[in-house]
């Protein structure tokens, strides 16, 4: 459940989005914007240190990690969220994580594709 804070000048502001959300948000995502097959992965989110991204996707243990600091930026969120989805979606469809963190043209293009269905546009 998404909670709600007032700051010192009276605004309303939205806390973080939880792993469930977050969970939620990723399933509606995969519904609407890829196809099969559907890539089994959990979501964690981590406030470690030595995590330096937005977010990642270990191919190993089918997990998409997000940075607890991106929790409070929705928008941020899902951008990071879209990105790891292409990711784990690519890696369902057999091509390999990259160790280089390199994002080959089948990457590019997914970006694109989303871009082109007009999915971003209120997240830039």
């Amino acid at each position: 459940m998404t909670h709600y804070f007032i700051d010192d000048q009276w605004n309303l502001i939205k806390g973080p989005l939880s792993v469930d959300e977050i969970s939620k948000l990723a399933n509606e995502y995969q519904d609407k914007y890829f196809s099969a097959p559907k890539p089994t992965v959990s979501i964690q989110v981590t406030n470690s240190p030595q995590f330096h991204g937005a977010g990642c996707y270990e191919p190993a243990a089918k997990k998409i990690w997000l940075a607890e600091r991106v929790t409070e930026f929705e928008n941020t969120l899902k951008i990071a969220l879209l990105h790891e989805m292409i990711h784990a979606n690519m890696h369902s469809r057999g091509y390999d994580a990259d160790p280089n963190h390199e994002h080959p043209p089948e990457f590019k293009a997914e970006v694109k594709r989303l871009m082109a269905l007009g999915v971003y546009d209120d997240l830039l």
